[in-house]
């Protein structure tokens, strides 16, 4: 195996995830998005938005 194939074998993240990822901050006017790791693989993700009220 070469090192690309090591890497690619190692990905903490999958597509199906980076999706997720990708649709939550599309949406996201104001906030944070946490990604929670737990041995090397990412296993929540956390969309906390604030409203801003006048």
């Amino acid at each position: 195996m070469g090192i690309a194939q090591d890497n690619q074998l190692k990905v903490p993240i999958s597509k199906d995830d980076l999706e997720k990822l990708y649709e939550m901050a599309k949406t996201l006017k104001y906030g944070s998005i946490t990604l929670v790791f737990q041995d090397g693989r990412l296993i929540q993700i956390e969309k906390n938005e604030k409203v801003r009220v006048k």
